[in-house]
């Protein structure tokens, strides 16, 4: 009867057992498809988000195809010009119906699509009178539009705008998966607590199943025959594990292997034994589940001793059971392979070398004839490199010898001329003062000559290098040299000027003046231009000058282009030597009939260098 009632008592155990752990299935089931339901949403937020992005983006691109567009019809007046005005303004259009699409959920982002669409109607409204005024009043209509500042304040605002809803958007985003996040955080809090509370009854039931004492006692006496086995063993760590990898019992060799007394690693977690990254990713753990599930699990890797230091090791856990088939624990056995281990490598190491240097040996061997051949062949194509370079320095620095004394000669033929032909009239003026000629008329006229004789002399040395460089600075001395060419070529001039700057050292202000010098005189000989533009302003640490003008401009592949050396651009050769003897670099950008645009950055050296250079200079040497 007894037996009997307990054999029913489990059966009714058993019974709520599984009803118990049905309900765990089932509940692991809805939270499975309640958590795969949030990830959906949440990648359906990110999707969306990113439409968004892609729409305001292009739409960012159509107004610049827009402004770029008419620009192209201000500027040249052709109507193929505003093909990408056309496209530009089609893109947007079909730019802001997809934005209302995908902003129709989100009350904020639809006020930011109203102000959007109020900016690109006003633009677009803009960008058509700019159209109808080149059509119909030219450049100059179309240059008093631009200039009250309209569209430019109007594509800011557009950009504004845009930037304002792409960070909306993206709040937006931000907001709801944190709402997600906060939600899933309460879910899985209430998950942990009905599954610990499942975990709890199902443990009750557990321990109102075993059979505790004679269990008990016959793992009492496995356990003292396995330490009695166990303290006799040196080479081997032999270790016994509670079901949950606390350690039990702790053999002689796991003390000299493993570095801790027995009391010290004492009910401690056997994960201690292995690095940090093996152990935070569960290594230990799931080596447990596969000797529980398979009855052993045998690996080799790296474990950790008591002092920190690492060694290889081979193991192998095992379940112990009972004889109800309950499971008691484990037992693990580690034997150090350190040593083994390393020669194992250097062996690997070696013969892997060895094959190494043989195969290299056999390519070297192999090869040899063709790098012979190649290196012969490099070194003939660097000797007529070379021989080339020569040439063209050689025909530079000739060139360069030819300009000077040219420029020499001139000043000569100028003074010889100019001045020997007005000190000979002074002379003769003189000569009949001292015969006796009414002074007066005499001393009036040769006063004028003398004048004339001074202006010249001092235009000539200007031209050769202005004393405003010396005592004003580059900025003046630059707009000096543009506004006097200005005057003889009949050019508009556009000064972007930056007053502000420092005196740089004395190389630096003469190279850059050369340069802007030796542009507007090749603008004034060969561009045959209208408007003359030079901008000088300091950026990031550099001096930038740009000189542009809209004349006729050229065909140029570039200092290094085939058939092209100082004779075809010795001017342009020049100007970036100057710019590349104080550190600088020189660009320049034309194509025929599109004008010339130079640009020069030199770097401004700080205060102190640039004093300490100008006192080197100044300093008289020995």
């Amino acid at each position: 009867m007894k037996a009997a009632n307990a054999r029913r008592s489990f059966g009714d155990l058993t019974l709520t057992g599984f009803a118990a752990a049905g309900c765990v299935v089932l509940l692991l089931l809805a939270a499975t498809y309640w958590v795969s339901l949030q990830q959906r949403r949440a990648v359906a937020w990110v999707e969306e988000t990113n439409r968004v992005l892609r729409v305001l983006g292009d739409a960012r691109a159509a107004l610049v195809d827009i402004q770029n567009g008419h620009r192209g019809f201000t500027i040249e007046g052709s109507e193929e010009a505003l093909k990408p005005y056309r496209e530009g303004v089609a893109a947007v259009q079909e730019d802001m119906e997809q934005l209302r699409a995908l902003l129709a959920g989100t009350p904020q982002q639809q006020a930011n699509l109203a102000e959007l669409q109020r900016l690109l109607r006003e633009r677009l409204d803009s960008a058509a009178r700019l159209v109808e005024a080149r059509r119909s009043g030219g450049f100059e209509a179309v240059k008093e539009i631009v200039d009250s500042g309209a569209p430019a304040a109007q594509m800011e605002a557009l950009r504004s705008r845009l930037e304002a809803m792409e960070t909306q958007q993206d709040q937006l985003l931000q907001q709801r998966l944190s709402d997600q996040e906060r939600g899933m955080r309460w879910f899985g809090a209430a998950l942990a607590a009905i599954t610990l509370a499942l975990a709890g009854t199902l443990g009750g039931l557990y321990l109102q199943v075993r059979r505790r004492q004679r269990d008990q006692q016959q793992l009492q006496e496995s356990e003292e025959r396995f330490r009695l086995m166990a303290e006799s063993v040196v080479d081997y760590a032999i270790v016994i594990l509670e079901p949950d990898g606390r350690v039990r019992t702790w053999n002689a060799g796991a003390e000299r292997i493993l570095g801790y007394r027995e009391d010290e690693i004492a009910d401690s977690h056997f994960s201690r034994f292995y690095p940090e990254q093996d152990a935070s990713t569960g290594v230990p753990t799931g080596e447990l589940h596969v000797a529980m599930l398979r009855g052993h699990c045998a690996a080799e890797g790296w474990r950790v001793r008591r002092d920190g230091s690492r060694f290889w090791a081979t193991m192998v856990l095992s379940a112990m059971r009972g004889s109800d088939g309950l499971l008691r624990g484990f037992s693990l056995v580690l034997r150090d392979l350190t040593e083994r281990r390393q020669a194992e490598e250097w062996l690997r190491s070696e013969m892997a070398e060895r094959a190494r240097v043989s195969d290299e040996l056999q390519r070297l061997n192999r090869s040899l004839e063709g790098i012979v051949a190649t290196r012969t062949r490099d070194l003939q194509r660097a000797n007529g490199e070379l021989e080339a370079a020569r040439r063209r320095l050689q025909e530079l620095s000739s060139r360069l010898i030819q300009g000077q004394e040219q420029e020499r000669g001139r000043v000569a033929r100028e003074l010889h001329d100019e001045t020997g032909q007005t000190l000979t009239a002074v002379r003769m003026k003189l000569v009949e003062v001292q015969r006796g000629a009414d002074p007066g008329p005499l001393m009036k006229d040769s006063i004028a000559i003398i004048d004339r004789t001074i202006a010249h002399i001092r235009d000539l040395a200007l031209r050769l290098r202005p004393t405003m460089l010396d005592d004003l600075g580059l900025v003046d001395a630059l707009e000096w040299v543009v506004r006097q060419q200005a005057r003889s070529a009949g050019w508009t001039v556009e000064l972007d000027l930056d007053g502000s700057l420092p005196r740089l050292p004395s190389d630096v202000e003469t190279a850059c003046f050369r340069i802007v010098q030796e542009c507007v005189a090749n603008a004034a000989v060969h561009a045959r231009a209208a408007t003359m533009s030079v901008k000088l302003r300091e950026r990031d640490g550099r001096l930038e000058i740009e000189v542009e003008d809209d004349g006729l401009g050229f065909r140029f592949e570039g200092f290094g282009a085939p058939r092209q050396g100082p004779e075809e651009h010795f001017g342009l050769f020049t100007m970036a030597e100057r710019a590349r003897l104080v550190g600088g670099s020189f660009e320049i950008d034309t194509a025929p009939g599109q004008g010339v645009r130079i640009r020069i950055s030199v770097p401004i050296p700080p205060e102190g260098e640039a004093e300490a250079a100008e006192d080197a200079l100044a300093r008289p040497t020995a």
